[in-house]
């Protein structure tokens, strides 16, 4: 029993409490402290939360907890430092790990770089005699040196899987420069064995604390990339060390078009395998373009200073068409890489196609990223019910990438508070590990804090990112990573909210995010984090 509390319960029929009754994981009373004594029995602990806020547990609506896992020992680069300290920290990583065959990392900002991005010569400088690979802030693109390209046979005569989407980057005399974007990457971490199921298990169960040190208590994995063949095995061996603190769902990433006739079934075998476990892997997750900052995003206006360059989309029309039809015929739920506004168009295309084929399919859409869309796809989101999925933290002002689009373009960046408006379930998540912030990326405070001033975090004289009307109100974030995020991963009936016959997932804040300064919210601590009544989480005082 918790008793004197600022519960925001994210329930409609009752926004506020004050205690909340436990039994067996699952709550049996929401209401006043008062009205809580009839519950109180001779063996009830009672706890005096002395004002604190509670909160329903936060879902992270789109990870890659695996993949972060697989990555957790890696370099993290400073993302906004010059190219110099890039260099020095790379340097540095190599002489503390002499042991690394190869080194690894990542957080470099891709678009620093601009057109042509990093080269091989410029890692070649600090480290000449071992591979290295560098993942960019979003992982789509990674920068290797000559030793990663000698090791992995990449030279003038490798064929590109996709040009101008999955290739590598060439310079004039069309030897690769070192850029690797979209899936040569993943092949490229798969070909230096950098994985193995025991030590990404290990190191899930230190992600997955780290999740739950943020308040936590389900994730949906969009893509464990290079692990996906194994994450079956990797879970299973967390459950089996008592460690699977958090609600899993996961996914089946297709970003290669090589794939589009056996990835279905590939997601059938995978629910049919994890039906009766802990964890699921039920879910189509599909690659539609790429990003703004490696220009491959899809767009319907050519990139600034790239003529004929309007991005790229892994699939054509009529595939992605059947693609998302085939899916919806077996009601397998899609979630989506849609971040140009040609992809979301697409994506919506594809969408509304399907239901007009299957009228009584179950499957729930999610778009994730959104970065840039049509205002009149706003309208379509809500008409499809489509989820509209992101990161806040990624709607603060972007320097680098208006560079390369149109300024109506910028000023079309992330439309949250039009979705809301338009009745669209929005969710967030982290996108962790290409957050851009390293692992502080995964705390739903600190994203929140951008989602509600669409600046840099704790700089009230930052630039807004423009619409400055898509700022969103602290209710409309806390929905979006609570009861919205349980409904994207089909929780919402026993997660979500702090409501009577649910599963007590919950989060104590040491302060309450409606009465601070919006630029503080950052600063707000996590204290205890609780998954089904039992304490996950608890901060060291």
């Amino acid at each position: 029993m918790f008793i004197n509390a600022n519960i925001y319960t994210v329930d409609e029929h009752q926004e506020w409490a004050e205690a909340v009754a436990i039994t067996n994981g699952v709550i049996d009373f929401v209401g006043s402290s008062a009205g809580a004594k009839r519950w109180t029995g001779s063996n009830t602990r009672v706890t005096d939360l002395q004002g604190k806020m509670l909160l329903p547990g936060f879902v992270d609506s789109h990870s890659h907890i695996l993949l972060g896992a697989a990555h957790i020992d890696d370099l993290v680069l400073d993302q906004f430092a010059p190219l110099e300290t890039w260099l020095a920290q790379i340097k540095s990583f190599a002489e503390l790990n002499p042991e690394r065959e190869v080194l690894s990392g990542y957080g470099f900002l891709a678009s620093s770089f601009g057109h042509q991005g990093p080269t091989r010569q410029m890692l070649d400088a600090v480290v000449p005699d071992r591979p290295v690979i560098i993942l960019d802030e979003g992982m789509h693109g990674a920068w290797l040196n000559s030793a990663a390209l000698a090791r992995l046979g990449i030279n003038a005569s490798t064929p590109d899987p996709k040009p101008g989407f999955d290739y590598y980057k060439r310079d004039a005399s069309g030897e690769p420069t070192g850029y690797l974007l979209e899936g040569t990457l993943w092949q490229a971490i798969d070909d230096l064995g950098l994985v193995t199921v025991e030590s990404v298990s290990e190191s899930t169960e230190e992600v997955i604390r780290l999740y739950n040190s943020y308040g936590v208590t389900a994730v949906f994995d969009a893509g464990p990339w290079e692990v996906e063949e194994i994450q079956a095995d990797i879970l299973a061996n967390i459950v089996e060390h008592g460690k699977l603190n958090i609600r899993f769902l996961g996914s089946y990433y297709i970003y290669d078009r090589a794939d589009k006739d056996t990835v279905i079934d590939k997601v059938l075998a995978l629910r049919d395998l994890t039906v009766d476990t802990p964890y699921t892997i039920d879910t189509l997750k599909i690659m539609v373009d790429g990003t703004l900052e490696g220009r491959t995003a899809a767009m319907f206006e050519d990139y600034q200073g790239e003529p004929g360059n309007r991005g790229e989309t892994v699939f054509t029309v009529e595939e992605l068409n059947i693609l998302v039809s085939g899916a919806t015929a077996v009601d397998l739920d899609i979630h989506f890489h849609a971040l140009g506004e040609r992809a979301v168009s697409e994506s919506l295309d594809a969408i509304g196609l399907a239901q007009r084929q299957y009228p009584n399919s179950q499957t729930r859409y999610t778009l994730s990223h959104i970065q840039l869309m049509a205002p009149e796809d706003v309208k379509r989101f809500a008409e499809y019910g489509v989820i509209a999925q992101s990161t806040p933290l990624w709607a603060r002002h972007d320097a680098e990438g208006k560079a390369f689009i149109t300024e109506d373009q910028f000023n079309r960046y992330y439309l949250f508070n039009s979705l809301d408006s338009a009745g669209v379930k929005l969710t967030f998540g982290s996108d962790y590990p290409s957050t851009g912030e390293g692992s502080l990326g995964i705390s739903p405070l600190y994203n929140m804090e951008t989602g509600h001033t669409r600046q840099y975090v704790g700089r009230p004289e930052a630039p807004v990112q423009p619409p400055v009307d898509e700022r969103l109100g602290i209710a409309q974030l806390i929905r979006a990573y609570t009861i919205n995020g349980a409904f994207q991963m089909r929780m919402s009936d026993k997660i979500g909210s702090i409501s009577v016959g649910k599963l007590a997932d919950m989060v104590l804040l040491d302060q309450n995010l409606f009465e601070i300064d919006p630029y503080a919210i950052h600063k707000v601590k996590v204290l205890k984090t609780w998954l089904a009544g039992e304490v996950v989480y608890q901060s060291v005082p």
